[in-house]
């Protein structure tokens, strides 16, 4: 195969799939076993509250736009990569340029967003993507400056035993993470026992991957436990008590006696 048309099919197929990814992210945005969904209607609701826009219709339109732009962009980068796959290089550069200019679009709006939000650290993550894009379709249109050598894809003795080897660490990473997963997955629904840190407030620490399904089965059985007791406020600890961020949370549950019915 020319080094040109490999150099393509890699910036290509890693477009197509991370545009992929982002799609199947907004239609799945739950925790599910080897897929952790990211919430961007709450999260876009919690950043247009913040302007003082708390009508979720504000979230709800900005979502769909930026959902719109995500599919569009996928869309090109398949078409580009059936076109390249089927030989004709012409089309499938006009619907990668196509597929680029959306996602220039996309992080340009993310950038924009960051600014009038606030988020400085979201707002290096959207420009390096807006950066790598353009270096992307560079890449991709201008290559053959490098030369159009034949990359020999004749197997090795030596490319023969890494293959073989690195099948079979990957055999064996891939059941230790399935084992893994089948013997702990289940504890991210169970409730948490909490510990009484001092007179009446009770902290629970959460598990890996814990989410708003613990943490109700969490108070549902905390309650059920405690029928002498009425909780009256929950707080979540500051960022240097969670240890591992998103991933890990620290509950502390104040309560109080119930007065008797007698009174």
């Amino acid at each position: 195969m020319k080094e040109k048309r490999l150099i393509k099919y890699f910036v290509l197929v890693y477009w197509t799939f991370f545009a992929l990814t982002t799609v199947v992210d907004k239609i799945i945005p739950d925790v599910y076993p080897f897929w952790v969904g990211a919430d961007f209607y709450t999260l876009f609701i919690k950043l247009f509250a913040s302007l003082g826009l708390k009508d979720p219709v504000f979230a709800t339109i900005a979502l769909a736009g930026v959902s719109l732009i995500e599919i569009t962009a996928f869309v090109c980068y398949s078409f580009s990569l059936v076109n390249l796959l089927n030989g004709k290089d012409h089309r499938s550069e006009q619907w990668f340029y196509r597929g680029i200019s959306f996602s220039i679009l996309l992080f340009s709006l993310f950038t924009i967003g960051d600014q009038v939000f606030g988020d400085r650290f979201t707002l290096l993550e959207h420009s390096i993507f807006w950066i790598i894009l353009i270096v992307s379709w560079a890449v991709f249109k201008y290559n053959s400056l490098s030369g159009d050598r034949t990359i020999n894809l004749t197997l090795s003795k030596d490319i023969k035993i890494g293959l073989l080897a690195g099948t079979v660490l990957t055999l064996v990473t891939s059941y230790s993470i399935i084992d893994f997963s089948k013997s702990t997955y289940y504890r991210k629904a169970e409730p948490v026992q909490g510990e009484e840190v001092v007179q009446g407030v009770y902290k629970f620490d959460f598990p890996f991957l814990g989410d708003k399904r613990t943490l109700e089965n969490t108070i549902k059985a905390f309650e059920k436990g405690h029928p002498e007791l009425k909780i009256n406020y929950i707080y979540t600890g500051p960022d240097e008590l969670n240890t591992k961020k998103k991933t890990h949370m620290l509950l502390y549950v104040f309560t109080e006696t119930k007065e008797s019915p007698n009174r």
